[in-house]
């Protein structure tokens, strides 16, 4: 029996991890080139040595196309993704998490090379197939059914972060199966150049498995819809805001041992993503 449990779970944590391993060699925008880093083929980089790292601020080449695109595509960057299953953490309950995710953006595109500047004409945006963010994250139950999150990046010696919020409700919740609406909110800061603010909600659906009485595995499936708004602020460019709706599709597990939490998560979207958590809760 306890081969079979730990079988199961082996298998619902493999499921997003090779989804990801597949997407990761093809998870670049659908016009774009192989990445930059792979095959030594960088864009024309607009530099600028005021940061230490890539940074926000719009070229003056910056058509509305590509803005709208960026608009598009920066929300699933930014996007505060679940990485967890459907299940409330429970009433007086908290959960502190370390986050990373990676988005298979294309760094060719003018929606990201016009939209970044660099401090020198060899300092990429990424080196690899995608935009990784890492992050930390507090979850806490505020009922048994109800929860609520932050989360908060910053890239050091460059100019942006993200900052985000959401209110995950359970309206189906026993001891195996849970499925649960959310609601999430995030923004970009720092840049004086733009804003960005991308609204999200999403529908979980997982599947308990217990493997002992201290551990267990929970897959999930999901879809979101998301509407992304975007502003230009600056004098270098004179482009209307946008905004998109789009949505994407989720599969992923959440490994509980004791008060240790592993999630991993896979995004199906115009750019997908494979994201991870860390945590640890009460």
């Amino acid at each position: 029996m306890m081969y079979r449990k730990l079988t199961i779970a082996g298998v619902a944590l493999a499921i997003a991890s090779i989804q990801t391993s597949a997407a990761a060699q093809t998870a670049v925008h659908p016009h774009s080139h192989v990445s930059s880093s792979k095959d030594g083929d960088h864009p024309h980089l607009h530099i600028n040595p005021k940061w230490k790292e890539c940074s926000f601020q719009l070229s003056p080449s910056l058509t509305q196309s590509a803005w709208r695109q960026f608009t598009r595509e920066a929300a699933l960057v930014a996007y505060f993704r679940p990485l967890s299953d459907a299940q409330p953490i429970g009433k007086g309950r908290f959960e502190f998490s370390l986050l990373q995710w990676k988005t298979g953006i294309d760094d060719h595109d003018d929606a990201w090379n016009d939209t970044f500047v660099h401090p020198d004409s060899a300092h990429y945006l990424f080196e690899g197939n995608g935009l990784e963010f890492p992050g930390l994250m507090v979850r806490a139950g505020v009922s048994d059914d109800t929860d609520v999150g932050v989360y908060f990046t910053k890239s050091l010696g460059a100019n942006y972060g993200f900052y985000a919020a959401q209110v995950q409700h359970a309206f189906v919740n026993n001891s195996a199966w849970a499925a649960a609406a959310r609601f999430s909110f995030s923004s970009l800061y720092g840049p004086d150049d733009l804003d960005l603010r991308v609204y999200g909600v999403d529908l979980l659906a997982s599947r308990k498995f217990a493997l002992t009485k201290w551990a267990a595995v929970s897959p999930y499936v999901g879809g979101s819809t998301y509407l992304s708004s975007s502003h230009e602020k600056t004098t270098a460019v004179d482009l209307d805001d946008e905004h998109v709706l789009g949505a994407q599709a989720m599969i992923g597990a959440t490994l509980h041992v004791s008060k240790a939490r592993l999630g991993v998560e896979y995004n199906m979207a115009t750019v997908n993503s494979f994201s991870i958590k860390l945590g640890i809760g009460s």
